[in-house]
């Protein structure tokens, strides 16, 4: 690792509290580790969109948006937001090809890298990490049905609703339960990640805050009664 701002122990820390990694042998965890390199992205930096088809990311910090971007128009969605513990490029790991997508670090991120032949080698010689990696890529598809399912069925102050709902922590912090993930981001940043606009979100959220619902002020975003936000998203569960 060619970057001294995380230890092998650090790194094994962050991963071993993951979905994809937890499951892992500490050993065999500490020698996919060490056969990476440590690399960092600034805030708000565009990472090229063919560097996925070039390497496979294990992110250590940070968050990582994915977003398509519609040349005609301009207008943008976001697929995904990868956080500690998550995996790029999924897609282009597993069939090799081309995949059109534009990463911006949303927070200074470090991340481990691997070359695609030795990342595709690592599912070879470490059983463990095939086994997990399936979960991970069945837990990605189902994310990617629902949020299709809800741009089809559900009208935007549900669709905001179900992006809060996902990102809230059941445990309450004095009054409210905290958002994570998501509890700092623009309203132009969540109109991209349900398919809207910002205008339409700034005019949901301020609803939200009048029923009481949410507490969102100076990029702080919280949720003040779970139970009204449940109702706003049907039958949708945490």
């Amino acid at each position: 690792m060619q970057n001294n701002s995380f230890s092998l122990d650090d790194s094994l820390k962050i991963l071993q509290k993951s979905f994809l990694f937890e499951k892992i042998d500490k050993e065999e965890l500490k020698q996919i580790i060490k056969s990476s390199t440590l690399i960092n992205w600034k805030r708000n930096e565009t990472i090229d969109s063919d560097m996925g088809a070039k390497y496979f990311h294990i992110i250590l910090k940070g968050r990582l948006k994915i977003t398509c971007i519609n040349p005609q128009t301009g207008r943008s969605i976001s697929l995904f937001i990868l956080s500690s513990g998550d995996i790029f490029d999924i897609v282009t790991l597993l069939d090799g090809k081309e995949h059109i997508v534009f990463p911006v670090a949303m927070d200074d991120i470090f991340a481990l890298r691997f070359p695609l032949k030795k990342a595709r080698q690592l599912l070879k010689d470490y059983p463990n990490f095939n086994a997990s990696f399936l979960p991970y890529l069945g837990q990605t598809m189902r994310e990617l049905e629902d949020f299709g399912e809800s741009l089809v069925f559900n009208d935007t102050s549900v669709r905001l609703a179900k992006l809060i709902l996902k990102h809230t922590s059941p445990k309450e912090i004095q009054d409210h339960h905290h958002v994570k993930l998501i509890n700092n981001l623009s309203h132009e940043s969540l109109a991209e990640m349900i398919g809207s606009v910002r205008s339409v979100v700034s005019t949901q959220m301020e609803k939200l805050k009048k029923e009481g619902i949410i507490l969102s002020k100076r990029g702080y975003l919280a949720v003040r009664n779970l139970e009204k936000l449940i109702e706003k998203c049907d039958d949708f569960k945490i």
